[in-house]
């Protein structure tokens, strides 16, 4: 067996998916909070979410590139709601594997969706990114709320056009004087606390710095229920991925995702042709556990 697939078989062994069977046998969340109010409201450029490889909400979208993510979202919802998770946390072994782009499209979505509220976290302090990607302008971000200088409600940013989609930014460039020891602090747990917003449950979708350039997977990890690992076909390495999944291995992994494949694709033009994704899509029916 090679190294890369040894190491998928060990991230499906630290995969925990007891209540998968029977999700209504998973414990309910006791006393829910609910999420306090963004006092900032923007709205999203489409054309920029569509330029930047995001899911637009128009015209513009690849139908293909919608299902994916539809796939790779109910995947993830039915592992979350089996376990009662409501925090994930997106990772790569090294940079550009597309880490970023696949939180910003999996955190829109979980809001697309309608059952949820999706906030998305930008905690890459390092390199945060999903301010420019998603073209918002917010003089508040992360780290003025792990340094004590603003509160959560004045960092967050509601999405008017995505109703069920908030985000929390990353400082505009990236020098913040913050350390991966305020990744481990109590104010960055409280983050995830809320398990309500607007009576709608609350599921968290972090975009970490990659895996192998410092603790700072592991300091926000002990805040998340559960990590997914993002891996570029053309550079990440069998070795990268070995170390990344050994030393997150003690995390609940839910599976991986591969960027840039060169594998040719099926030929569903046929069909993808007369299908298109609105910004908005029929909500499911979503069972009730007893």
């Amino acid at each position: 067996m090679d190294p890369i697939t040894k190491a998928l078989e060990r991230a499906k062994q630290n995969q925990s998916v007891s209540g998968w069977v029977n999700p209504s046998q998973a414990g309910a969340v006791a006393l829910p909070q609910d999420l306090p109010s963004a006092v900032n409201t923007v709205e999203l450029d489409a054309k920029l979410l569509h330029n930047n490889r995001l899911l637009s909400g128009d015209s513009l979208e690849d139908p293909v590139i919608t299902d994916k993510y539809r796939l790779l979202r109910t995947k993830i919802l039915q592992i979350m709601r089996a376990n009662s998770w409501k925090s994930i946390g997106i990772t790569s072994p090294g940079a550009k594997a597309g880490k970023s782009v696949t939180s910003c499209n999996l955190a829109l979505s979980i809001a697309r969706e309608g059952n949820h509220q999706a906030v998305l976290v930008d905690a890459d302090i390092r390199k945060p990114t999903i301010a420019e990607y998603m073209g918002i302008e917010s003089e508040l971000a992360l780290p003025d709320y792990l340094l004590g200088r603003s509160s959560l409600p004045q960092v967050l940013v509601d999405i008017s056009n995505w109703s069920h989609l908030s985000v929390l930014c990353g400082a505009p460039d990236g020098a913040s004087g913050l350390t991966p020891e305020y990744l481990k602090s109590s104010r960055m747990s409280d983050i995830f606390a809320s398990a309500m917003t607007n009576g709608y449950p609350t599921l968290y979708v972090v975009d970490l710095p990659p895996a192998l350039i410092g603790d700072d997977v592991l300091a926000v990890s002990m805040n998340l229920d559960c990590l997914l690992v993002v891996v570029d076909e053309n550079s990440t390495t069998a070795d990268d991925l070995k170390q990344t999944l050994e030393l997150v291995g003690s995390r609940n992994i839910v599976g991986t995702v591969l960027n840039l494949s060169a594998e040719k694709p099926t030929n569903h033009g046929s069909y993808y042709q007369y299908y298109r994704a609105g910004a908005s899509e029929e909500a499911p029916e979503v069972p009730q556990n007893s």
